[in-house]
């Protein structure tokens, strides 16, 4: 029996909203996971994950601000441990640094290097390919309305978060 049938069966006498919450919550969180694993997919040929990508076009994203890690690790909805492992595998490959901030020298900000530019110029249209290709099911207007639906859920849960 698969997970799906499982979960289904467990539900079968609950109220359909409580049923229709749960399913919709394990399907979006099994979907991001297939997402995830499909950019990946995408990126390795460049020796990329979906979150270093998104760390190294973050990071090249310096016009107004320059990105500190605390930043970073909001925007890929990671902990510090996990965003401190990923920009030091990033350094260690030159793809981006560390600068000391020079109005508080307690902080950081973070740099793309050459190296990590010419990179993502790489990978950008293999990232794009696959984004694509995995909401191509949806059509144009299919995914901008599911990207509404998304904001509003992310929008009211940020609202009730503890």
């Amino acid at each position: 029996m698969d997970t799906g049938s499982r979960l289904h069966r467990l539900l079968a006498d609950r109220p359909a909203p409580l049923r229709d919450a749960v399913i919709a919550s394990r399907m979006l969180l099994r979907t991001a996971s297939l997402l995830e694993q499909r950019i990946d997919a995408a990126l390795a040929p460049h020796g990329l994950t979906m979150r270093e990508y998104l760390a190294l076009v973050l990071i090249a994203d310096d016009a107004v601000e320059p990105l500190r890690p605390s930043d970073l690790g909001t925007s890929l909805n990671a902990n510090r441990t996990r965003i401190t492992r990923l920009l030091d595998g990033l350094e260690a490959r030159g793809l981006m640094r560390r600068v000391p901030d020079q109005a508080d020298r307690r902080s950081l900000h973070l740099a793309q290097t050459e190296a990590g530019a010419a990179l993502v110029a790489a990978a950008t249209p293999l990232a794009h390919a696959a984004y694509l290709a995995a909401w191509a099911p949806l059509g144009e207007d299919g995914t901008r309305r599911t990207g509404g639906a998304l904001r509003r859920l992310h929008e009211h849960l940020t609202k009730e978060a503890p």
